[in-house]
């Protein structure tokens, strides 16, 4: 068996090592790795300073699994400071997902879950799976599997009960499919019946062909991870109901497949919402806000304290922020902040975006109440005003656009490459943190006068 260490430079442990550490240690500036003959250690990292915070020790953690997964079979943090948090990033940092590889390339080294690294593997298990094996159906039974035997009650919503229900957007989104429609509502009952709960929004468009506003080819294998949103929400429930928080929250996905056939929506065609509110689809490749638009409409129901929704929504909040921060849309400064917060205290960033009436206007539609495109700019923007045509304008709302963080093409220290699980940390923290009486009062911005 090889073995490696990571010790402080100042720590007693290093001192025990020898006089090669101690003669590093005096004059360090950075890092740094020594590989000589030790009874017990085959590679030792001096570490200069300590974390300061839960991200460097979650980073520290990562980095040292990367530089050691294919080096030894184990790994010990001799750090004394925040050393779950770096247990934690390690764990992150070793996933793989090498289910249909033949003769997979296996890591050496391999940990065990730490933290919420579970929660957050498995929503990038759930990102992962390619679009014939994660459809509605599937998706829906692995959260039912996953999540009942935490406490989690699971409300699964076929085909036929949502068109008796009036899922009618929804439906629109997956009539061209074979695959039936599904939505799955997951109850966590952590406070009293008098508290209202948080309430997690998740799009699930299992895979996005475009439907008949049909994407180009190149890269359209990518869309098995337009379920993103969804896959943090209930990553997101995972982990809540691993850790317990005292308040209530309640998860809801809408799970479609959007493909082109004779049965598609069209380019056109009205629809009328479960909110009773008509949609003209002018474009069917903007079709995550319709299956959000229902299920917000949905969760209303229980009165939730505040609503947070995400979804890989938008090129244009890709073309905004690229690859390093998640749009953030709201009607409370104080939500955003708390949103902020809470992603920067996971590692997780996000960026406030404006809305208001002048982009409202983009989407009024000549037929219906409106319309589910608004031209070619303010894109992120205009469908965000789009949302909160469905939402209860006394709620403190959040709509998360991670279409540029759901997908790491060249990974990072706690991000193997691949999918990333961004969002499960986020709502876990923001849950944690903020307990009934905290989301209830959440003031909504005066000048959101809709």
């Amino acid at each position: 068996m090889t073995t490696a260490i990571v010790v402080l430079a100042d720590s007693k442990q290093a001192k025990k090592l020898g006089d090669a550490v101690k003669r590093v240690s005096k004059d360090m500036t950075a890092n740094v790795d020594l590989t000589f003959a030790h009874e017990e250690y085959d590679y030792i990292t001096v570490v200069k300073s300590a974390p300061t915070d839960a991200n460097e020790a979650r980073t520290l953690g990562g980095k040292m699994v990367t530089k050691y997964k294919t080096k030894v079979d184990e790994l010990v943090f001799d750090i004394d400071v925040m050393l779950p948090d770096i247990n934690e990033g390690a764990a992150m940092a070793s996933y793989q997902f090498n289910k249909y590889k033949t003769k997979p390339k296996e890591n050496k080294l391999t940990l065990a879950p730490s933290g919420i690294s579970a929660s957050i593997d498995f929503a990038r298990d759930l990102v992962s799976e390619p679009g014939n094996v994660i459809y509605p159906a599937t998706y829906a039974n692995r959260i039912q599997h996953e999540l009942t035997p935490l406490g989690i009650t699971v409300k699964m919503y076929h085909e036929t009960q949502l068109e008796e229900m009036g899922f009618n957007l929804l439906l629109s989104v997956g009539q061209g499919s074979r695959k039936d429609s599904y939505v799955v509502v997951m109850e966590y009952n952590g406070g009293t019946q008098f508290d209202a709960p948080v309430a997690l929004v998740g799009k699930g468009v299992t895979f996005d062909t475009g439907g008949i506003s049909l994407k180009p080819g190149r890269g359209m294998g990518d869309m098995k991870y337009d379920m993103g949103g969804s896959a943090a929400v209930v990553g997101a429930m995972h982990a809540i109901g691993t850790t317990k928080p005292a308040c209530n929250v309640v998860g809801i996905v809408g799970l479609v497949e959007n493909m082109p056939d004779g049965n598609a929506i069209k380019p056109g065609d009205v629809v009328t919402s479960l909110s009773g509110q008509t949609v003209e689809n002018l474009n069917t490749d903007a079709e995550g806000r319709l299956v959000l638009a229902d299920i917000l409409t949905h969760v209303q129901t229980y009165s939730p304290g505040v609503i947070i929704d995400l979804a890989t929504l938008t090129g244009a909040i890709v073309a905004t922020l690229g690859h390093e921060m998640a749009g953030l849309f709201t009607n409370s400064s104080e939500l955003a902040a708390q949103i902020e917060a809470a992603g920067g205290d996971s590692g997780e960033g996000f960026y406030r975006m404006p809305m208001g009436k002048n982009w409202a206007k983009m989407i009024e539609s000549p037929i219906a109440d409106m319309q589910n495109i608004g031209g070619p700019y303010g894109g992120s923007t205009t469908a965000a005003e789009f949302l909160y045509k469905f939402v209860d304008k006394t709620v403190p709302w959040a709509h998360l656009d991670i279409a540029g963080m759901a997908w790491d093409e060249k990974g990072k220290p706690v991000t193997p490459k691949g999918a990333v699980g961004f969002g499960v940390r986020t709502l876990h923290t923001f849950v944690m943190n903020h307990q009934p009486h905290h989301v209830q009062s959440l003031e909504i911005d005066e000048d959101m006068q809709y």
